[in-house]
């Protein structure tokens, strides 16, 4: 048995006893997520269904804890409380009570190869037929357009039913998220990545718009099946939110429809040059466009706040402070990478007017329970 977990058997037991390979969703805190997107979706799982603790991995073992040092309580004169980290994998049900797997917490700081070894280990012991990671990423796209999920992949078949993936090779920042689907496909095992690509002035706040595009891709390839109803409400919230406080903000709609004009006119050009992406979907950018945006957004993170996702008050948040300048200088950035310049970013390096900061700030998965209520 490896040291690295523990494996609750009576869980297992229940799994073993529905006699079909499961599939396994999962997502880490700790790198990107714009939108909490897949942080959500853990959430209201979490939250909302009866999960059981499958496996453990011992935090000791991965967690750097002065790098993120968990909560304690201190109350009448002494310490009280201590709120332990907590990664590991639950058995969960879809709303059929078909079982799958949810794996979550904080992304391991240590030990990064020892940690996938061990859930290859897991996935081949419960035979685990599909491991999907998601999250959020940031997109210079406005948010009238229609939100892409895309994502790399072992499997074609996955791969042709999603709107698209990036063909070309790039370097970019690793995570636990990326290790673990490379090691799944050395050993031969199906997995995949989807990531949903949220308008970069939204990417700082709980976006159940981006989650509902997220579980409906999920549910697209693994054969499970949601209830999408409270999510839908919320996401109708947001939208209604954030086109209410553009009609408010005549300068913010001006910035988002030049946004729009430049992204219309690329995708023209891309479809005239016949580079669209597969099914129709919007054209990719280049390698060097992704790069470039996800650098942007990775430095504009240090100055994100830590709470933890309420739909129901952030969806009516103040989308317009601070946005203006934001959106306009994205359109500002899809522009430059129209003429082949995307913004100062050469060599992983971020444009000189962009905010500096770390990965380690970059918001990730939330486990504080979401309100979809009406």
């Amino acid at each position: 048995m490896n040291k690295l977990y523990t494996i609750n058997q009576e869980t297992a037991s229940v799994l073993d006893a529905a006699q079909a390979p499961p599939v396994m969703l999962y997502a880490f805190e700790g790198f990107v997520d714009s939108g909490i997107a897949a942080g959500l979706m853990i959430a209201d799982t979490v939250n909302q269904a009866e999960t059981k603790r499958l496996v453990t991995f011992k935090a000791d073992e991965l967690i750097d804890y002065r790098s993120r040092r968990p909560p304690v309580t201190f109350a009448d004169g002494g310490w009280t409380g201590y709120s332990e980290p907590s990664l590991g994998i639950d058995l969960a049900v879809d709303s059929t009570g078909q079982p799958f797997l949810l794996m979550y917490g904080p992304e391991p700081d240590l030990k990064w190869e020892a940690f996938t070894d061990a859930v290859v280990e897991i996935v081949e012991t419960f035979d685990v037929r599909l491991t999907v990671g998601m999250h959020g990423m940031p997109s210079p796209s406005p948010h009238t357009r229609e939100w892409r999920v895309t994502g790399p992949g072992n499997s074609q078949e996955l791969i042709s039913q999603v709107a698209g993936s990036p063909d070309a090779t790039i370097q970019l920042p690793g995570s636990a998220m990326a290790l673990t689907e490379f090691k799944l496909r050395e050993v031969g095992r199906e997995a995949h990545t989807f990531a949903v690509h949220v308008p970069q002035y939204l990417s700082q706040m709980p976006s159940p718009i981006a989650t509902l595009k997220l579980m409906q891709a999920i549910e697209n390839v693994t054969e499970l099946d949601f209830d999408l109803s409270r999510l839908e409400g919320a996401a109708a919230r947001q939208q209604e939110q954030i086109e209410r406080q553009v009609e408010e903000n005549e300068e913010l709609a001006a910035a988002i429809k030049k946004m729009e004009n430049v992204h219309d006119e690329r995708i023209e050009r891309a479809a005239s040059a016949g580079a669209a992406a597969r099914l129709g979907a919007v054209p990719l950018p280049s390698g060097e466009e992704l790069a470039a945006e996800l650098e942007q957004f990775l430095a504009s993170q240090g100055a994100t706040a830590a709470a933890g996702p309420e739909l129901e008050g952030n969806a009516g948040q103040d989308l317009a402070v601070g946005s203006v300048a934001q959106v306009d200088q994205q359109a500002d950035q899809l522009n430059g990478y129209q003429a082949g310049q995307p913004g100062n970013a050469e060599a992983g390096q971020p444009a000189d007017d962009a905010p500096h900061g770390s990965p380690e700030d970059a918001q990730g998965p939330h486990t504080e329970p979401p309100s979809f209520t009406d």
